[in-house]
């Protein structure tokens, strides 16, 4: 009954309790889709706000990390790992759903020529609301990786420019300007097309997702600084999981219906981030709620929650087309498109994300070696390289 050490939360390589928050968040969205009106109160759409705070987190405490092992950040290797981590499973099941529509004779009917456009680009928050039979109900969920690719291309490239001006020495300066920013993004937000009456806008077209993704890089900037870290200290001990747990819990449970009470709100999911960023805390920090979410089968459920989260819509289309009373959207529904995903998950997880996540890492690798040997070339060839062993003696 302790609190966590800030060397040994640096110590820590790896956020096991983490993917247990991932299959919870995957698992919800899928209930929230198909499982009915009964299950509303599971506020199952506000489970890709965690996604966002977890890449945020994530993401920035694996550059901070490596900046301050080798002194600075490569953003080559950076985008070689996300290229190979996101587009492998993102590319097979697009390709599959392609397949898919083209075999059963609607690739043309269902807009897809229209839609790849965006799918491709990942600008998929922008793809045009079209019919009911458009290619958006197959792949609707993939406007959140158009958000997130965003904030792969631009926030490490934010970073190394801080570090640039001066930054790198007083993160907690950065601290405070990303903590403007994200307030600011939310302002945009509302005045962009969301009013308090209604939105405008649809919700995934709005800058507020920028605002939860930037929630998770300031934590991550705050736990790796030894002084802000002591800010934050109390929340790891075990003690302090009760009320953050219960706070998040007490709001994600009143989310649809404070959704529309409020005339959607915007405030509410900076207010879920918030909360989400805390409970981050806690599941880093021993405790039981970290064990529990740590199990092999919550590891499992969320190694694999982002091909499962981008198979929903086609699983669910499938299934229908195969068992026809599952279109009606209740329980064994829901059940159904998650048992069905998971497994089509796990196939693509151990056969196309682990070896191409392996790829990349042997390419970042030969890269390193190669410009490692370039640099011991270069020195070699300076006029002292060979006058240094004799002044020596």
């Amino acid at each position: 009954m302790r609190t966590l050490d800030h060397d040994e939360f640096l110590a820590m390589r790896r956020f096991p309790a983490l993917d247990g928050l991932r299959a919870i968040a995957a698992t919800i969205v899928i209930l929230f889709h198909f499982a009915g009106p009964k299950w509303s109160w599971l506020s199952g759409w506000v489970g890709v706000y965690i996604f966002f705070v977890l890449s945020g987190f994530l993401i920035t405490t694996l550059l901070l990390r490596e900046q301050d092992r080798t002194g600075r950040i490569s953003l080559s290797a950076f985008y070689l790992r996300r290229v190979f981590r996101i587009l492998p499973p993102y590319l097979v099941i697009l390709g599959g759903i392609i397949v898919f529509v083209w075999l059963r004779g609607e690739f043309f009917t269902r807009e897809f020529p229209h839609a790849l456009k965006y799918y491709l680009t990942f600008f998929n928050e922008f793809f045009p609301a079209s019919s009911p039979n458009g290619p958006d109900n197959f792949f609707s969920g993939s406007w959140t990786l158009g958000i997130e690719e965003k904030f792969y291309l631009f926030w490490p490239f934010l970073l190394v420019v801080a570090g640039a001006v001066g930054l790198a020495a007083a993160w907690r300066k950065l601290a405070l300007a990303i903590a403007a920013f994200a307030l600011m993004a939310g302002l945009v937000g509302v005045t962009s097309g969301w009013v308090l009456n209604g939105p405008q806008v649809p919700i995934y077209r709005s800058t507020v997702h920028y605002a939860i993704l930037l929630i998770g890089c300031v934590l991550a900037i705050a736990m790796h600084y030894r002084r802000s870290y002591a800010v934050i200290k109390p929340l790891t001990h075990p003690l302090a999981a009760i009320p953050v747990f219960g706070a998040f819990a007490l709001l994600h449970v009143n989310m649809e219906s404070l959704w529309w009470e409020t005339g959607s709100n915007l405030g509410l999911l900076i207010a879920y981030g918030l909360l989400s960023a805390m409970l981050l805390v806690v599941l880093v920090s021993p405790g039981p709620l970290r064990r529990l979410l740590a199990t092999k089968v919550m590891r499992f459920v969320g190694e694999r929650s982002y091909s499962l989260y981008l198979l929903q819509g086609p699983v669910h289309f499938a299934v229908v087309a195969a068992i026809p009373p599952l279109g009606e959207h209740r329980m064994i529904s829901a059940l159904t498109v998650f048992a069905v995903g998971l497994g089509i998950a796990d196939l693509i997880h151990r056969w196309v994300e682990q070896p191409m996540i392996l790829t990349g890492k042997k390419l970042i690798a030969r890269r390193q070696e190669r410009k490692a040997l370039r640099a011991a070339e270069a020195e070699l060839k300076r006029p002292n390289a060979v006058e240094a062993p004799s002044a020596a003696r």
